[in-house]
């Protein structure tokens, strides 16, 4: 008897133990899908550089170079899913997910997916059918190479293993080329989410579903880019069959111009920083208003920008447009000022636009030969239509003609004295009147002053 409560305690002691080691702070996300999924583009010099070790790489099948073995935990450097994928949206998912948590969260990714799969591969009543109509195309090859042909199952083995040292917090789907326009395919996604968290032992309520538009139409330069853009349509109606799934948009990321599928490594970036910005939504959590990343700060197809300098250059075309969009609308109505500060006078006809509810232009500002700009959040008008500042949808610089506009910084303030800090002209006329200004930096009609708050000579007086 004695010794079986001594064999008793030793067995809850283990279970303790084994339980004690599952880190709550060690957010993983399964990642599923087919070739975008699987990363497309090759990885460039920056895209292996400046990895936080707090973003892990649970290897789901083994890697020859680099070299590693499935199940165990690596550090997160591309190629993440197979040695036959490259750069992804789980790269910059995870990347993100890190630089935007506190320290003590690390980021765990379990990648799993083939180019051109269906999604009946990863339902688990359909695979084997699928494998036996199909056995010598491309993506039943590689699930037979990568994973004993049985993807799903792979998912469910690797996801066990990671709840041993981590929390699965969310499962991220890209895929839909194979069945683009398919009016079933979200019922389909339905089922393999609602057996993943049947499997696991998981949530709905707290793992939601992540799912990836497919690339837009002109998205590359080639004539046929875009070619399953349709397919968006059927990826937006997702939230209305899963109400814990989430859709993230793929407009304006650029196709690799080669193909009509395919993101390039900056299309990757920005639809990975995308799907990391909604799930740090559903962790409470607000992706950082001006992040000047140049897949966060997203120029047109007349524009480029650069983060290093923060330089906006507008090609000879005219109309180039840099913007940050926020999905789920950002509320700014706590701040009394934005303030756009640029390094030196623009020479493009540059302008401040925002985006508010109507997802359209609700108001704008032209920059003129201002190096600091200063918009009034409670006086936004813009053709007779004002401005909800708690309903802000996106915010943009246009230039109009060619040239460059070099940024400082971008930022929300209550400070007064930021926007007293207005270079005001010199003179030696004793009979000069110095410049008058109103809070936004504009100058102002002497002969037509409304009532407000305007500075003249680094002071400010008040017109009632």
């Amino acid at each position: 008897m004695k010794r079986i409560l001594i064999a008793g305690l030793l067995l809850a002691t283990q279970l303790l133990g084994a339980k004690a080691d599952v880190d709550p702070n060690f957010y993983i996300f399964i990642c599923f899908g087919q070739s975008n999924m699987e990363g497309n583009a090759q990885p460039e010099a920056i895209d292996k550089q400046n990895i936080d070790n707090r973003f892990r790489l649970l290897a789901t099948c083994d890697f020859t170079s680099p070299k590693r073995t499935m199940g165990n935990w690596y550090k997160a450097i591309p190629p993440l899913v197979s040695p036959a994928g490259g750069l992804g949206p789980t790269d910059y998912f995870g990347r993100m997910m890190c630089e935007n948590l506190p320290q003590e969260i690390r980021i765990g990714v379990i990648p799993v997916a083939m180019g051109g799969s269906p999604i009946e591969m990863f339902d688990k009543d359909k695979y084997q059918q699928k494998l036996q109509q199909n056995p010598n195309d491309w993506w039943a090859i590689l699930a037979k190479n990568h994973y004993g042909g049985n993807p799903y199952g792979r998912i469910i083995e690797m996801a066990k293993k990671a709840k041993e040292v981590g929390v699965i917090k969310g499962i991220l789907l890209h895929q839909g080329c194979s069945n683009c326009g398919d009016p079933n395919w979200p019922n389909m996604v339905k089922k393999i989410y609602n057996d993943m968290l049947k499997d696991l032992s998981l949530g709905a309520d707290t793992v939601p579903l992540f799912v990836g538009e497919v690339e837009y139409k002109g998205a590359g330069t080639n004539s046929d880019s875009g070619a399953c853009s349709s397919h968006n349509s059927v990826v937006a109606k997702i939230p209305t069959v899963i109400p814990t799934g989430h859709v993230i948009s793929a407009e304006g990321c650029p196709g690799n111009n080669a193909d009509p599928w395919h993101f390039s490594a900056l299309g990757y970036r920005i639809l990975g920083s995308r799907y990391a910005a909604e799930g740090l939504y559903t962790l409470g959590k607000q992706y950082p208003y001006f992040s000047f990343h140049n897949y966060d700060f997203v120029a047109n197809k007349n524009a480029s920008f650069t983060e290093k300098t923060r330089t906006m250059t507008i090609s000879s075309a005219g109309n180039g447009l840099c913007f940050w969009t926020y999905p789920h609308f950002v509320d700014w109505s706590s701040y009394k000022y934005l303030i756009v500060k640029l390094k030196k006078q623009q020479t493009v006809d540059a302008e401040v636009w925002l985006y508010g509810k109507t997802k359209s232009i609700n108001y704008r500002d032209t920059i003129n030969d201002r190096t600091t700009i200063v918009i009034d959040l409670h006086n936004l008008k813009y053709k007779n239509n004002v401005m909800d500042p708690s309903k802000v949808y996106k915010l943009a610089i246009r230039g109009a003609k060619a040239g460059t506009i070099a940024i400082e910084d971008v930022f929300l303030t209550n400070d007064e004295q930021e926007v007293t800090a207005i270079r005001n002209l010199e003179t030696p006329a004793t009979t000069f009147r110095a410049p008058l200004y109103s809070l936004d930096g504009r100058l102002a009609d002497r002969e037509a002053l409304k009532p407000g708050i305007y500075i003249q000579n680094g002071r400010k007086f008040v017109v009632r």
